[in-house]
């Protein structure tokens, strides 16, 4: 699987997406968007660093934009690179935190 530089791609529009959050063995947090990215493949980012629910974007430790299209969902080839992950990053624990995501867009379009 090849991902282009963030200088080749800043943006990214994602669907079928997720947000889980690790706990390492030191301690150490942090939340990662899962994905299908169209005409792509499945896809975990590097460290959300912020996002912004009015333009429903996620910046990353990476400095890419992924753009959240439409609402959450499952990914198989995601979810097959995010244990691939984890297990290459010793994480201890993975919970889903999608709700945290899609509870503040949701309540913008109220």
């Amino acid at each position: 699987m090849v991902i282009e530089s963030v200088e080749k791609e800043p943006t990214v529009d994602v669907v079928n997406w997720s947000v889980h959050r690790v706990t390492f063995f030191n301690g150490d947090k942090s939340e990662h968007l899962l994905g299908f990215v169209p005409d792509k493949q499945g896809r975990v980012t590097s460290a959300i660093q912020s996002f912004n629910a009015d333009t429903r974007k996620i910046t990353t430790a990476s400095g890419r934009v992924y753009t959240l299209v439409g609402p959450p969902g499952e990914c198989e080839d995601a979810a097959y690179v995010w244990q691939y992950w984890k297990n290459m990053n010793g994480d201890v624990k993975d919970r889903n935190v999608t709700d945290k995501y899609a509870t503040q867009i949701k309540n913008l379009l109220m």
